[in-house]
């Protein structure tokens, strides 16, 4: 009988583990390069992608929040404002695709509609299609839901929108998740005459752009998150105490306030959130919530804060990075995302 060393078991066990195991995930932001380009970075380490978003005239004006990533064709879809002092001041706010891997740029573009800003974006991988809200910032028009299909990251469709109840929504920038399994959008904000924030939860599934409202009573809502492994909404809250912490968030009927329930006890003096969506890390055990934020003491610099899903602990993985939001990529590899001053 052949008999293999406990060595050289242990040997193979760690060989056959390092090839079914997962990549580790990557968290990545699109951060300001130049003027007129943006660049997509991994967000704990500043690695750089080799390629940039560019504006195709004037200044680039990223909108902070409005960010959407096709992780399978390594794209991202961000909203641009023209430049109001460059040759298309005036023209209509601007959906632009970048890309961060060997994947070509989709060929079209698409416009908002007239007097409408993208606030809103979110990827649907199962019908390869961006969604999001169009909203309109005095408040005269009302929002619409819209998705606009990008047929496996080679060009855009026609967008398809959806118009929203009257007087909604004045939404909060940045603050917004997709969740796959039920086709829904999640954002904060307040319909006409609300007196507080709302959980604003939009059916794109059944194609109804009328959001149900929950109240959410006391602490912000300062960012959210879907776990794409179970569809659990998590959020940073902001404290009436001053600090923010993690936090699951259940709701039940529209109307009924939301369910905070805070996750562990985050250190008094943390922290403010900077800019954009949060995103999950959600390789292997060390699971966590990402998130561009402040130091509350001294609110300068953007840092990567990492909130433990299990004491809710937050940690600064990077203390010097700036972005207009996170996402997480697991299949990006080295081979295609390259350390800054290399080629």
């Amino acid at each position: 009988m052949l008999r293999i060393s406990p060595a050289l078991q242990a040997v193979c066990v760690l060989l056959f583990l390092m090839h079914v195991a997962p990549a580790a995930a990557r968290v990545l932001t699109l951060t300001k390069q130049s003027d007129a380009t943006a660049i997509v970075q991994d967000a704990t380490d500043g690695d750089t992608a080799a390629n940039s978003l560019v504006s195709p005239q004037d200044r680039l004006f990223i909108e902070g929040g409005a960010l959407a990533a096709d992780v399978a064709h390594d794209l991202i879809y961000a909203a641009s404002l023209p430049d109001p002092a460059g040759a298309a001041a005036g023209t209509a706010h601007v959906l632009l695709v970048g890309a961060y891997g060997s994947s070509p740029i989709p060929s079209g573009s698409m416009a908002a509609p007239a007097g409408l800003y993208f606030s809103a974006l979110a990827f649907d991988a199962p019908s390869s299609s961006v969604v999001g809200i169009v909203s309109d910032r005095t408040g005269a028009t009302s929002s619409q839901v819209f998705a606009v299909p990008t047929n496996g990251g080679t060009a855009f469709g026609v967008p398809g929108y959806m118009a929203a109840a009257p007087g909604c929504c004045s939404l909060t920038r940045g603050v917004a998740a997709w969740r796959t399994s039920t086709r829904e959008l999640f954002a904060v904000g307040r319909n006409a005459g609300d007196s507080e924030d709302q959980l604003l939860r939009f059916d794109v599934g059944t194609g109804s752009a009328l959001p149900d409202a929950y109240p959410i009573a006391g602490d912000r809502v300062v960012a959210l998150a879907v776990d794409a492994q179970d569809g659990t909404l998590y959020a940073l809250a902001r404290s009436t105490l001053a600090f923010t912490y993690l936090t699951r968030i259940t709701y039940t009927t529209p109307g009924t306030p939301v369910t905070l329930s805070a996750i562990g006890s985050a250190p008094a003096a943390c922290c403010y959130v900077a800019a954009g969506p949060a995103t999950i890390d959600g390789a292997g055990s060390a699971r966590a919530l990402y998130a561009l934020t402040l130091d509350a003491a001294a609110p300068a610099g953007m840092q990567l804060s990492r909130f433990d899903f299990t004491s809710g602990n937050p940690v600064i993985v990077n203390a010097a990075i700036e972005g207009y939001g996170l996402w997480t990529d697991a299949a990006a590899s080295l081979d295609r995302i390259f350390a800054d001053g290399f080629d």
